[in-house]
C-alpha cells in the first residue's frame, strides 16, 4: 500500500483561490461619491459671497470683476477642507479642488456662475455650476472653466 505526502495541485489551487478573494474582498474599494459630496460641500464656501454679487449686480448694473473689486479675500486665502482658491472673475466663481481633495478632483476646477435674464437686469439672478445647461431665455455671465468629469458633478451641476 501506497502513502501520500502532501497535497495535490487541485488542492493546492482551490486554497490559493480562496486566499486571492479573501484578499479581495479586504482591498477598500473607491468609493464613487466621496468626490461629489466633497464638490457639493466646497459650493457651501461661496454662498455668502454670492449674495453678495448679487446685491451689487442689482445695486450697480454690472458685476463685480474680481475678489479685489469685492472686497474679498484674494483667492489663495479662501481656502476649505477641499478648496485651495476661490476666484471671483467678472461675476463668476471658480473653485480649485486641492488640499485634501479626492484624487479624481484634485487640481481641477468648478465654475459657477450668475445667470440673468436677457435685456432685463432687474429680473431675480440665479446661479448654474459645472456643466449644467442655461435655462431658456437666461444667459450665463462670466467664463465657465469646469473640467471636473460629469460623474464628480452633484446632479445640480450635471444638467
Amino acid at each position: 500500500m501506497k502513502k501520500f505526502n502532501g497535497f495535490t495541485l487541485i488542492e493546492m489551487m482551490v486554497v490559493v483561490a480562496i486566499i486571492a478573494i479573501l484578499a479581495l474582498m479586504a482591498i477598500p474599494k473607491a468609493d464613487p461619491t466621496i468626490a461629489r459630496r466633497q464638490v457639493l460641500e466646497s459650493l457651501d464656501l461661496i454662498e455668502d459671497y454670492k449674495k453678495l454679487v448679487a446685491y451689487y449686480q442689482k445695486s450697480e448694473l454690472v458685476f463685480l470683476k474680481d475678489n479685489k473689486e469685492a472686497g474679498i479675500p484674494e483667492p489663495d486665502k479662501l481656502l476649505g477642507n477641499y478648496v485651495d482658491a476661490i476666484e471671483l472673475k467678472d461675476g463668476a466663481f471658480h473653485l480649485h479642488f486641492g488640499n485634501k481633495a479626492h484624487p479624481s478632483i484634485k487640481g481641477k476646477t468648478l465654475s459657477v456662475q450668475p445667470i440673468v435674464v436677457k435685456d432685463s437686469p432687474q429680473s431675480p439672478m440665479s446661479w448654474i455650476c459645472g456643466k449644467a445647461d442655461v435655462p431658456t431665455g437666461m444667459q450665463a455671465v462670466g467664463e465657465n472653466r469646469t473640467d471636473l468629469e460629469i460623474k464628480d458633478l452633484p446632479i445640480n451641476c450635471r444638467i
